[in-house]
């Protein structure tokens, strides 16, 4: 998941769209996870991506009839308001929304400390290190999204093209040196609670296709361009996932994978690439890292200031603190400091894998309250979160 603009322009066509999905959902999820995955899923891997891809283009036909049907600018939480009417139940989905993206949060800063910590060779890779890096980013994020809203220029258009391209670099770099490819690696046995974990954690790879649909009142033919727009950008993250998760799994060394799991996609881009690649790539990734933090803080702090307007939260979340940003803002930002220090980062991924999960499991709930305004096929929304509740029992059952 990543960074997204705020879009002014009108009348955005299905590249727009497309080019949007792309940056908000090709980031720092795959550049942490990776090698997690493969440890768990081993040559499942690919059946991992794959399931979790059809779980979110389930999701993503209720987003895309929601948002067609109601082109607003909200996205999740305005459905969540439209379909139920109650602000408790509305407030509450909202809710488990912004403590998925509060751990979310936790988890990207962890990961931005892990590479941190390995980017600086002469840093020893202790817990100090990477979660002081972590912590420090976390405080310099918050504070400015405490600040008065602005637009994400052409800096994060940059990011966008620059994580993309290097991760596509690297996956034909392994097709053009097939003489670098090792042996096949030897996994354990899987165990069918490891798999579905696996498929748990690969969601969180996908997460970020609802970002799409806050450019749903920019854009002609919404509900044309929103389907197309959502399942064009899943077929091709789909795509680009399967593709580099074959080259991590076939161009890197056990050992390695072993060694540095959090960081294996930086592992095969020194191997296929050399220094110059390796570099670029802890750049491409620290910047998604960056600009996934900062627009997961965008969002978690504006919903709870509604949901503290709403009275679903305390009054704090509307008491100022420091600029736009409230006490209840601050609070939040100390406990995800609190997750970073104390919480390891394989609980940190569990907790945020399952709170997605759970979270996109009420787009289902009220696009099916709506199904009649949004013409949408009720068969289809009680398969895919058949789907998508299987997925999530699985990955809790696959903890305990």
């Amino acid at each position: 998941m990543a960074g997204f603009a705020t879009y002014k322009k009108k009348d955005l066509d299905l590249l727009n769209v497309v080019s949007l999905g792309l940056g908000s959902i090709i980031g720092a999820g795959i550049f942490a996870l990776l090698g997690q995955v493969i440890l768990l899923a081993g040559y499942h891997t690919y059946t991992a991506f794959i399931i979790a891809g059809i779980a979110a283009i389930f999701s993503g036909y209720s987003y895309a009839k929601l948002a067609g049907r109601y082109p607003q600018s909200g996205g999740l939480t305005d459905y969540f308001h439209i379909a139920f009417k109650h602000r408790f139940v509305s407030g509450g989905l909202s809710l488990i929304y912004m403590i998925a993206s509060a751990v979310s949060i936790a988890m990207l800063a962890k990961s931005f400390g892990i590479y941190a910590v390995q980017f600086f060779h002469g840093l020893p890779p202790t817990h100090l290190w990477i979660n002081s890096f972590a912590v420090a980013m976390i405080v310099v994020l918050a504070f400015l999204n405490m600040q008065s809203a602005g637009e994400v220029g052409w800096a994060e258009t940059v990011i966008v093209i620059l994580k993309i391209s290097i991760l596509i670099i690297i996956i034909g770099a392994a097709y053009l040196n097939p003489s670098l490819k090792l042996p096949p690696i030897s996994f354990d046995k899987i165990r069918h609670l490891d798999f579905f974990r696996s498929v748990g954690v690969t969601f969180f790879a996908y997460a970020g296709y609802g970002v799409i649909t806050n450019a749903a009142a920019n854009v002609k033919n919404p509900k044309l361009t929103m389907s197309l727009g959502i399942y064009i950008t899943l077929f091709l993250v789909m795509l680009i996932y399967l593709n580099l998760a074959y080259v991590v799994l076939n161009y890197t060394p056990h050992a390695e994978l072993l060694k540095n799991t959090e960081t294996a996609v930086a592992s095969v881009a020194d191997k296929l690439l050399g220094g110059f690649g390796y570099n670029f790539l802890y750049l491409a990734a620290v910047l998604a890292f960056i600009s996934g933090i900062n627009a997961t803080f965008f969002s978690m702090f504006r919903i709870s200031q509604a949901l503290g307007k709403f009275k679903v939260l305390p009054k704090i979340y509307i008491t100022p603190f420091f600029k736009n940003g409230s006490i209840g803002n601050a609070l939040t930002t100390v406990l995800i400091i609190l997750a970073v220090i104390f919480m390891d980062f394989s609980a940190i991924v569990n907790l945020s894998s399952a709170a997605f999960l759970a979270s996109y499991i009420g787009i289902f709930a009220a696009n099916w309250k709506l199904r009649k305004e949004t013409g949408s096929s009720p068969a289809v929304i009680l398969l895919g979160s058949g789907l998508m509740l299987i997925i999530l029992i699985g990955f809790i059952v696959s903890l305990f």
